[in-house]
């Protein structure tokens, strides 16, 4: 599962561009992560990682895991990309840092971290996709980096129905995560070939019974969305 998670992200093709996210989020992004990362080395040196129910980092966990202040709301486009490829590099981190943990599972913040991660990366589609239609060059661009674009794209499905499956997880961070997934989870469905997508949907149907009612209707809904998401760019590049 950590080989997994740790290549999820690394898998995932980012391009920098030019900010329909807040305009405040840039500089908030840099100095929230900053924030993390000194607190980070503090506890680091403690042994340990920032946790939730420790009263001195629960504010700046909570202050990431809040994605309406980092990314705010679509749509997007392709002024959106920078911030989009911070939060997303930095929310990758978190998954990599808190789903390796040696320490005690750290399920609550690995699994806030996930359905951060899954947001931007929905969010990311749609100004990535507006960022191709500007460029004269999207054929080489996908023929080099498409595949391996979809591969991270199906890649984070499968991590997230890893976490799903945990029987650890509560209640509320199964509800986070199908929201995140049924929030974003449809615009990077789009990059999926249309011929793979039953199979990322085959993942998630023998969870669903496991999950509080108002979680298995946005599970059904986001299985519904996957199957019948309109094809991007990087999609009809696959066909």
């Amino acid at each position: 599962m950590k080989r997994l998670l740790y290549s999820i992200f690394a898998a995932l093709f980012v391009t920098s561009a030019l900010a329909h996210v807040p305009p405040t989020a840039p500089a908030y992004a840099k100095d929230l992560f900053s924030r993390f990362d000194e607190l980070l080395r503090q506890r680091q040196i403690e042994g340990r990682l920032p946790r939730l129910d420790d009263p001195r980092d629960r504010e700046t966990l909570q202050k990431i895991w809040n994605g309406d202040a980092l990314i705010g709301s679509p749509p997007y486009d392709m002024s959106d990309l920078d911030t989009l490829a911070l939060v997303m590099d930095k929310s990758g981190s978190l998954v990599r840092l808190y789903g390796q943990a040696t320490q005690s599972p750290l399920v609550n913040e690995a699994t806030q971290s996930m359905a951060l991660a899954i947001r931007v990366a929905g969010a990311s589609q749609p100004a990535f996709d507006d960022f191709l239609a500007h460029q004269p060059n999207v054929a080489e661009m996908l023929r080099a980096n498409g595949a391996k674009a979809r591969r991270g794209i199906e890649k984070m499905f499968r991590g997230a129905s890893i976490f799903l499956a945990d029987p650890t997880l509560t209640d509320e961070n199964e509800i986070t995560l199908v929201e995140s997934l049924r929030s974003g989870g449809p615009y990077l469905a789009q990059s999926v070939s249309t011929d793979r997508r039953q199979a990322l949907v085959d993942m998630f149907v023998p969870l669903a019974a496991k999950l509080p009612p108002t979680a298995q209707e946005s599970l059904k809904v986001f299985m519904q969305e996957i199957k019948t998401a309109d094809c991007n760019r990087l999609c009809a590049d696959s066909m």
